[in-house]
């Protein structure tokens, strides 16, 4: 009987953090760079060519892209930032959560990702 309880509990959880996330959605956009902002050229043309298919809705092309781009340029905080917020879309917060804590390695005073980074964990923590 405890167990079912457990599980209630945690697909309430789960619910709440999707609602959270439908919501947030609405606000939530990738970043589209300049050439000169990324230390690869290449890198941020990929990058931009993700935000582009986010917007489409192509969420899953886009997280390819930005995932090129963020191992092409290894100092391209928004390539992280981006992966984070194509999984959040996509319904992975957790692995969205390792993006952002590897955006902030690379850029420790960036506040858009560390706010979304906040956000998410704030959600997590009242989840459990």
């Amino acid at each position: 009987m405890e167990a079912r309880s457990i599980k209630l509990a945690g697909a309430a959880g789960w619910m709440l953090l999707s609602l959270f996330l439908g919501v947030y959605m609405a606000d939530l956009e990738p970043q589209s760079v300049l050439q000169e902002e990324a230390f690869s050229p290449q890198a941020a043309d990929l990058n931009n060519m993700g935000v582009e298919l986010y917007k489409h809705g192509n969420f899953r092309e886009a997280l390819s892209n930005f995932i090129i781009a963020s191992e092409m340029d290894h100092t391209f905080w928004q390539g992280h930032y981006n992966c984070a917020v194509a999984l959040i879309a996509l319904g992975n917060p957790a692995e969205a959560m390792h993006h952002l804590k590897m955006s902030i390695e690379i850029d420790p005073k960036n506040p858009v990702s560390r706010r979304l980074y906040q956000e998410l964990l704030w959600n997590f923590e009242v989840i459990a």
